[in-house]
């Protein structure tokens, strides 16, 4: 159970009721095989022909892949196969064109009959937001509601004093690689999440210095998913959305 600073202690039924289960990513920089959990590298790929491509029939960036059976089970997201996320290959990481999420519910683990390398990383036209491709690794945590949320401020902001203020936004602030839990959004929240819209976190990269993984300036992204569609196993309504200082 997340501890709760003394100074918060009278917060605590209101942030215990907020709490969200989430997996912490940590990466260790290597040569992944191609069914693992990873950021950069080649992608679980059977033919060259199924590589995504954007809506001017040019291959997308690939970004991350999640093996959801190496990863602690978390409510509404399937406990089997792959996810992959592309972005927009452009010097904006993708922020003018729509990402790519793939769920592959079943693959096989053999190198032989797979594309051991990525077929278009060298023709990649920007930069990508990572300097090392790396093995994901997956630790179960839990979160209280994030500093970032509308509800947070509500509750907290002008109500409280300023050094318990502090403390709360420290004890709730989303920083890190996640999967499921409470987003970071480093400049503004968007309207769509505050909304509930998309309500679930698929994947957030921060700032991480094994892999060199950076969105521009201190930046980070999240991809977001509404629960209706997660439970349907459809992926194609994703929102993708990156900021940087």
């Amino acid at each position: 159970m997340k501890k709760i600073p003394v100074k918060l202690k009278k917060y605590e039924e209101y942030l215990r009721s907020t709490e969200k289960p989430a997996n912490e990513i940590t990466f260790k920089c290597g040569s992944t095989l191609p069914w693992e959990s990873k950021c950069g590298g080649c992608p679980y790929l059977e033919k060259e022909e199924d590589y995504p491509r954007d809506g001017e029939g040019k291959p997308m960036m690939f970004l991350a892949q999640i093996n959801l059976d190496d990863m602690p089970p978390l409510e509404d997201f399937p406990e089997h196969g792959l996810l992959q996320f592309y972005i927009g290959d452009d010097d904006y990481f993708g922020g003018d064109s729509d990402c790519k999420v793939i769920y592959i519910p079943e693959y096989k683990k053999d190198a032989g009959a797979l594309i051991k390398e990525n077929p278009f990383e060298n023709d990649y036209m920007g930069y990508t937001p990572f300097s090392d491709e790396g093995k994901m690794e997956f630790n179960p945590k839990t979160m209280f509601i994030g500093a970032d949320c509308r509800e947070f401020e509500e509750k907290f902001k002008d109500k409280v004093s300023d050094s318990e203020w502090d403390a709360l936004y420290h004890l709730c602030y989303p920083e890190g690689c996640l999967v499921g839990g409470y987003p970071l959004f480093v400049q503004q929240t968007p309207p769509y999440y505050d909304d509930g819209k998309f309500d679930v976190l698929l994947l957030q990269l921060d700032v991480e210095d094994e892999c060199g993984i950076m969105f521009g300036d201190s930046g980070n992204c999240v991809f977001l998913i509404s629960k209706e569609d997660l439970k349907n196993r459809n992926f194609d309504n994703v929102q993708y959305e990156w900021q940087c200082c």
